[in-house]
């Protein structure tokens, strides 16, 4: 049975850019657009008239902006799932930022390119995965089809099956009695997720915590910025060559790898971690990456790691955990019913990596207990 196509509004003020998108939703497969309009507020009547499944919403427009025009939609139409269209300005990467927090599934960046075609394109492998998500969010509420009456077959007896080996369980150090740093891996979702969780640690945390938040650059600035404002820790985006300190959270900029590196401290008897930032090619499409840094942990720690993977699409984090786990790594997994997409932690939960599965309100909660075990805390 074919399935129904995903209707999709567009709200942007600029004709031009409202007709950009237009032309992309419609080259998709099983899309449809089910209408326009130019600020928040008319497309709230529209949605009253006719539900759409995604709603793709600027950020900055008269009337009722996409802030505004967010919360409408998630108070009168939960269902529905919402997309912020994003400048690139640092206004609009501030507004971005705070919709992100309040339950916007993702950002789509305006192309500032001069090959319209190219734009289209960038936009098009943006949104299909956004789209394959939506529709299977969308099938989870509707529950399974129900299945196919067919007249019994007859089955021709079959060989014996070939012996297949087990697939080999990872290699993996003796877990940590006790911890020197931390590492957060998350993606689409991360910004309401990481506001569940890094206010709600201490201010006496007694490592650092290192993050990796796939985004472009000025939106990490805007996000290290609003979890600052409401966390007990200092929250920054990360500078190359400062030192590694306790009770602080580096964001990877956006653009460039995180990695971990070392230096001669001041008395010249041993070494201390700083940040490094390179822009080496992406890797899982991504940069900056989870799985580079969490390689560069394993390098630079002598084990006694706590590795964190978060809501995202994908699998980044998934190889870089695996090498953290051969230098001794305890590593959390977001639950799947909590996650806005149940990627990245999925990926780690299939490989048998992930020693616990833990709900999002219970997470900071996890970390804390982990990081004072054995600590006389």
């Amino acid at each position: 049975m074919d399935q129904p196509r995903l209707r999709v509004l567009i709200v942007d003020d600029t004709v031009v850019y409202r007709k950009i998108l237009v032309e992309v939703v419609e080259s998709l497969e099983d899309t449809e657009v089910a209408g326009t309009a130019p600020h928040g507020r008319l497309a709230l009547a529209k949605l009253d008239q006719a539900p759409a499944d995604l709603v793709l919403l600027d950020v900055e427009m008269p009337e009722m902006n996409g802030l505004e025009a967010l919360r409408a939609i998630r108070r009168h139409h939960p269902d529905t799932s919402v997309v912020m269209v994003s400048g690139t300005n640092l206004g609009s990467a501030e507004i971005t930022v705070r919709c992100l927090e309040q339950g916007a599934l993702d950002f789509l960046r305006k192309p500032e390119g001069a090959d319209p075609e190219a734009s289209r394109q960038e936009l098009k492998d943006k949104l299909r995965p956004l789209l394959r998500h939506v529709r299977t969010r969308m099938n989870l509420r509707q529950g399974p089809p129900p299945e196919p009456v067919a007249a019994p077959e007859r089955v021709p007896p079959t060989p014996a099956a070939a012996i297949v080996p087990p697939r080999p369980e990872p290699r993996v150090a003796p877990l940590p009695g006790t911890f020197d740093v931390v590492g957060i891996g998350v993606s689409t979702g991360g910004p309401n997720a990481l506001a569940e969780v890094i206010p709600r640690l201490p201010a006496d945390f007694p490592v650092p915590i290192l993050l990796v938040q796939h985004m472009p650059p000025m939106f990490t600035a805007s996000l290290a910025e609003h979890l600052d404002q409401r966390s007990h820790l200092a929250v920054s985006e990360a500078r190359d060559g400062e030192p590694i300190l306790p009770g602080h959270v580096y964001i990877a900029p956006g653009g460039l790898h995180m990695v971990v590196r070392r230096r001669q401290d001041a008395e010249g008897q041993g070494t201390i971690p700083i940040v490094g930032l390179n822009e080496n090619p992406p890797e899982n499409s991504c940069r900056p990456s989870v799985d580079v840094m969490f390689r560069s942990m394993a390098a630079q720690y002598a084990g006694n790691m706590l590795a964190v993977v978060m809501t995202g699409m994908g699998s980044d984090g998934c190889e870089g955990v695996r090498a953290m786990k051969r230098k001794g790594c305890l590593c959390l997994t977001q639950t799947e019913a909590t996650c806005t997409v149940y990627g990245m932690p999925l990926a780690v939960d299939e490989a048998g990596l992930s020693d616990e599965q833990v709900p999002l309100d219970r997470l900071a909660a996890r970390i804390v207990h982990h990081i004072r075990r054995n600590r006389g805390a």
